[in-house]
């Protein structure tokens, strides 16, 4: 991509902006978001380009593919709407579910890039200082990414099961229905069942130690900032709340290393982004997301010494998701102390009004996972009981296999999705 392309885009830009700007979203896409992608070497009319679709419960106007592997996600906002502060938040998210580590967000007038996944460099610029950026805007053509998809890989894989999983998953779910007697009647479970399936699968195939690392946009010496609008609301720029980016610790800026393959450690999506529309790059801190979960990574990190008298010893790791994306992880060298663990932190999070004794299995009524003492109904005791802290006893008895149904009954009594990565099969 050339400067002069570059220049040509804004300057028609501006000059539409100046006469007559968009009105609507609509409006928006066509006239400003559609030239800028073609300029960048995109063709959004290509069976590859994906437009107003959903991935991880997250809006999307674009997203567009290389050989079919999805490859830049494209969220709009109207002209001069500002951006919203909880959607940055969602599309940060989505780029740890999928892998998928180049974004666009944009009204037409303000524009934040996002490069990475979980550990995501970001910019912010205005229209018309984007030919100020045009080593940045770089990492986003068609020719740039293409580059770094030609060498095939597993995460590849798990972007394409990402952005496809609700088909797939209905797609099962049908099948399953189709070649079961009654099967209408069972369509809830198949969902449950099909969902996590493939959950699994984009677990296994994107968790392969070699996350694609995007490299600093630029050489940063200024905070990024911007200015983000409530949700469902737009103010004047004077009149914006400036929310600033923060984190307990700031992540030291490290210069691209050129190599897409090269690893990174994960860390959690961020909860608040900064905001002033003058400021050139990005630190790339971050801060726990809403529900302050721990990601594996440091979960794995205060994990005990594992055991040789632990018979499942390993990696045992549970996500969890809302419906706008990750909210946090827990995770143990064992399966009995992961699901305390998950169980715990569902307590605190959205577990309530249960009542006891419980099973996720309603046709069994003679065995509990929770009770108020460490029996079972039918006054059994428990095999292996764990009381929690709210005073509750949980069983841990079992195998892996069981312990990891229990958690994912438990994420969905507390209205969230559980993905399992590690040892738990």
């Amino acid at each position: 991509m050339s400067a002069f392309d570059l220049d040509a885009f804004v300057g028609r830009s501006r000059a539409l902006v100046e006469s007559a700007p968009p009105a609507t979203r609509r409006e928006t896409r066509t006239w400003l978001v559609d030239p800028l992608l073609e300029t960048l070497g995109w063709d959004v009319r290509a069976d590859t380009c994906l437009s107003e679709t959903t991935v991880d419960g997250t809006r999307l106007e674009y997203v567009t593919a290389v050989g079919g592997v999805p490859a830049l996600l494209v969220a709009v906002e109207p002209y001069g709407e500002s951006l919203d502060r909880d959607r940055a938040v969602s599309l940060l998210e989505t780029m740890a579910w999928t892998g998928i580590d180049r974004v666009i967000y944009t009204d037409g007038r303000d524009f934040l890039l996002l490069a990475g996944t979980t550990d995501a460099d970001r910019l912010a610029c205005r229209l018309a200082t984007l030919p100020d950026h045009e080593s940045a805007l770089a990492h986003y053509t068609r020719e740039t990414i293409g580059q770094r998809l030609e060498r095939h890989s597993r995460p590849f894989v798990a972007r394409q099961l990402a952005v496809a999983r609700d088909e797939i998953v209905a797609s099962i779910v049908d099948e399953l229905t189709a070649v079961t007697d009654q099967g209408d009647a069972y369509r809830t479970e198949f969902d449950s069942a099909a969902g996590r399936f493939v959950d699994r699968l984009v677990a296994a195939f994107s968790d392969d130690g070699q996350r694609p690392v995007a490299g600093d946009l630029e050489a940063a010496d200024a905070d990024v900032s911007f200015e983000f609008s409530e949700p469902g609301s737009s103010s004047d720029e004077s009149e914006a709340t400036r929310q600033s980016m923060s984190t307990d610790e700031s992540r030291p800026n490290h210069p691209s290393t050129g190599d897409p393959d090269s690893s990174t450690d994960e860390t959690s999506a961020t909860e608040e982004c900064e905001t002033d529309a003058d400021a050139d790059a990005a630190d790339g801190d971050e801060s726990q997301p809403d529900g302050g979960g721990d990601d594996a990574a440091r979960a794995s990190a205060s994990r005990p010494e594992r055991s040789d008298a632990d018979a499942d010893a390993g990696e045992y790791i549970v996500r969890f998701f809302n419906e706008r994306g990750s909210i946090g992880a827990i995770g143990h060298s064992r399966s009995d102390r992961a699901l305390v663990a998950a169980a715990e932190y569902l307590f605190e999070r959205g577990l309530s009004g249960l009542s006891v004794p419980w099973s996720p299995d309603e046709g069994d009524d003679t065995r509990a996972v929770l009770h108020e003492s460490p029996t079972h109904p039918d006054g059994t005791p428990m095999t292996t009981p764990q009381q929690l802290s709210n005073g509750l006893y949980l069983e841990t008895g079992g195998d892996a296999e069981r312990r990891a149904n229990r958690v994912e009954a438990l994420a969905t009594q507390a209205g969230f999705r559980a993905m399992l990565t590690g040892d738990w099969e």
